[in-house]
């Protein structure tokens, strides 16, 4: 992790400290494969299953069992179709047959990577039996999710996993509940804000009303993505008036299985979900490969991720195909981003110890000279150990103004860093 200079382009954009790895697990893959939660299996007598998750740094991780032995950690994502199993020596250790060799293609769509098919494979979720699903495995772990996230991650739970089921998403709470959609009782939901959403390949997309410009009104079918730990995200590139006429900032909005993804950020006027609404919404602006774009086919207009439905609660019915939304009190107030320059990422053994990976020019962390590479000692007063990620990028969202101080090593040397918060977009 020796010292190195990105440029702007490449190391900008910090509010997507969590977009980062957003874009990351959104796989286009032209195979379909079955093998959903058999209702009658799981459901047994009951209506429900309760499953209690990890929301952390904008992703829901589920405990899996794996095989009917091992305990893995896997990313609730309805933004990818298919199941997907990051590490490939896991299949490799339980002896599970390769089935199909195949060619991934990643959300920028630059680069193939090889992928495997393995068929019949068992999932098992907390409160729940193990049930067969079809997976597809990396060739090998192209994303490192943990050193973003700060924690463990083996694979994407993909919305096909649920199928014709009915979900409820609890972010205060921490749960995911799954309902049998034939005794589901509608009149729970009395105080939420319903919508019609389209299934395509078992994804969940919502038509919004988006203003980039005050006045400038466009109709945008969004896909609501809970593998994105982002507000919004944008392909400019999909309407001739998806453009925004105030400050943006180039940069990497984070790392494909092509390399870095390119794009911008900067804010949107107004994003309108019926009565429901968010005002100079801080977004991502990203080209959607122009292959994707064609006559004859639902060309989506970008999406929705955690960061924004982390404000409702969230019931997803992906067999009559609706969104229930109940907003929290306050759920259209000023999001709160990093304000210092810096994204860190996480490494070590526990995932426990921090350097820098980013750094914008002529933000508070690069007018302190800090530099990607450099090793966190200290924050404050108090070591690294006594954080951990989120807590760290919490610190770094907060009130303009505040100085905060670090104790860094870069090399043999010691240093000390002061910087102070300020809105980049100011």
């Amino acid at each position: 992790m020796g010292s190195m200079w990105l440029s702007k382009q490449k190391c900008m954009n910090m509010f997507y400290r969590k977009l980062r790895l957003a874009i990351l697990i959104l796989f286009y893959c032209p195979w379909s494969m079955s093998g959903q939660i058999p209702k009658s299996y799981v459901f047994g007598e009951s209506d429900q299953i309760v499953l209690p998750v990890t929301y952390i740094n904008g992703f829901i991780i589920v405990d899996v069992i794996f095989q009917k032995i091992l305990p893995l950690k896997f990313i609730l994502d309805t933004g990818a179709e298919n199941t997907i199993l990051l590490k490939r020596e896991y299949a490799e250790m339980l002896n599970i047959p390769f089935h199909k060799k195949i060619k991934l293609m990643g959300a920028d769509m630059s680069e193939e990577v090889n992928a495997y098919i393995c068929n019949g494979t068992f999932i098992q979720l907390t409160n729940t039996r193990s049930v067969r699903h079809n997976i597809i495995v990396l060739e090998k772990d192209y994303l490192f999710l943990e050193e973003y996230i700060g924690t463990q991650v083996d694979g994407i739970l993909g919305a096909e996993f649920f199928k014709d089921l009915i979900l409820k998403i609890d972010y205060k709470l921490s749960t995911l509940t799954i309902y049998d959609p034939e005794k589901f009782n509608y009149s729970r939901l009395k105080n939420y804000v319903n919508y019609d959403i389209s299934i395509i390949n078992n994804k969940p997309y919502l038509y919004c009303v988006t203003e980039p410009k005050a006045g400038t009104l466009i109709n945008t079918l969004l896909l609501v993505d809970t593998g994105a730990g982002l507000t919004a995200l944008f392909h400019h590139n999909t309407d001739t008036l998806l453009q925004l006429s105030g400050q943006i900032i180039n940069g990497s909005l984070g790392k494909g299985l092509g390399g870095d993804i390119e794009g911008f950020t900067g804010k949107i006027h107004k994003l309108n979900m019926g009565k429901l609404y968010f005002n100079n919404l801080l977004s991502s602006f990203q080209d959607l490969d122009e292959s994707l774009i064609q006559p004859d086919r639902v060309t989506r207009n970008g999406l929705l991720g955690n960061l924004l439905l982390e404000r409702f609660d969230v019931v997803l019915d992906l067999k009559k195909a609706k969104l229930f939304l109940k907003p929290h009190k306050g759920y259209n107030k000023t999001f709160e981003f990093d304000k210092s320059g810096l994204t860190l990422f996480a490494y070590g053994e526990n995932l426990n110890q921090y350097y820098i990976k980013y750094v914008i020019e002529k933000s508070p962390a690069g007018e302190a000279g800090l530099m990607p590479g450099d090793i966190v000692m200290k924050i404050g007063h108090c070591s690294y150990k006594w954080y951990d990620l989120r807590r760290i990028n919490k610190i770094l969202s907060g009130r303009t103004g505040k100085t905060i101080q670090l104790k860094i090593r870069r090399g043999e040397q010691i240093l000390n860093k002061k910087i102070i918060l300020r809105d980049l977009f100011l």
